[in-house]
């Protein structure tokens, strides 16, 4: 039986090889899994022998990811805002650039906040359920117009136990939905353009419907901002976009709003559009 440090060092030098994205942190990811421990644990433990039936789940997931397979994908999670989630290939994979919604939530939300939020576009419900996790006393309802995203939604609001505040619903848009009582409203539609390139995995693995949205990226920008006019004074409106396409996407702000901003990400790229009605 070949040690932990053995298993990690050789498929962390395949991944290498074969130019697959952190090629240190996608073998241990995996190994972590396969053991069911967390990655901490995994490299306390390096130096003991891993089971020859954990080295051959080892060897099978690594073989998927030398293909290009997301590593969140191959193990059914990813962190997001500090919160598990479980994922599917029926789900975009949640982004450290989508974190930064729930800190403008957090930055102009009173934490005792007790009203509706929308979260439009839920996928995974990771906004949804880190929303309704920084504001506990919040009510949120997630829409989507995928039945699967629905599913792997439900999961993780049955996961943290918000089932009595996190309500999920299949819809276009915002089509069923009541804006006059929704105070708040986040969205991460696609808003990739059409033709942009990106990663080999994330094209062969991601749903491109969560992706791409159009020739400059904006389609769903353009459905969704006109039809806010209904929402109340003073509701917030977070939506996050292409560093590309900030600009354009600012001008589709209904006219009524009283305030309309661009924020950057962390990269200090144009990323948060922000909108107080």
């Amino acid at each position: 039986m070949a040690r932990i440090a053995e298993i990690l060092a050789y498929w962390e030098g395949r991944f290498m090889e074969a130019g697959v994205d952190s090629p240190r942190l996608s073998a241990q990811v995996l190994l972590a899994h396969v053991l069911g421990v967390d990655r901490m644990r995994l490299l306390v433990d390096r130096a003991q022998a891993a089971h020859a039936v954990a080295e051959a789940s080892m060897a099978a997931l690594a073989a998927r990811r030398l293909r290009g397979e997301p590593v969140a994908y191959l193990v059914g999670e990813k962190e997001f805002y500090g919160l598990a989630l479980s994922v599917s290939p029926a789900v975009l994979i949640p982004r450290p650039e989508t974190e930064g919604i729930v800190d403008v939530v957090r930055r102009y939300v009173s934490p005792g906040f007790a009203g509706c939020v929308v979260d439009v576009g839920t996928g995974s419900g990771a906004l949804a359920v880190a929303v309704a996790t920084v504001l506990p006393q919040a009510r949120v309802l997630g829409t989507d117009t995928s039945a699967a995203a629905l599913q792997v939604a439900a999961g993780n609001v049955r996961r943290h136990r918000l089932e009595g505040r996190v309500r999920l619903a299949r819809m276009d848009l915002v089509s069923g939905v009541n804006l006059a009582r929704c105070a708040v409203l986040v969205a991460n539609l696609p808003y990739v353009p059409q033709g942009r390139e990106l990663s080999r995995e994330v094209l062969l693995f991601e749903p491109h419907t969560a992706l791409f949205a159009g020739p400059d990226g904006l389609d769903a920008y353009r459905r969704l901002l006109p039809q806010l006019e209904g929402m109340p004074p003073g509701a917030l409106v977070v939506c996050e976009v292409d560093a590309s396409h900030a600009e354009a996407a600012l001008a589709l702000v209904p006219g009524r709003a009283q305030r309309a901003w661009v924020e950057p990400d962390l990269a200090g790229l144009p990323r948060y559009v922000i909108v107080v009605f």
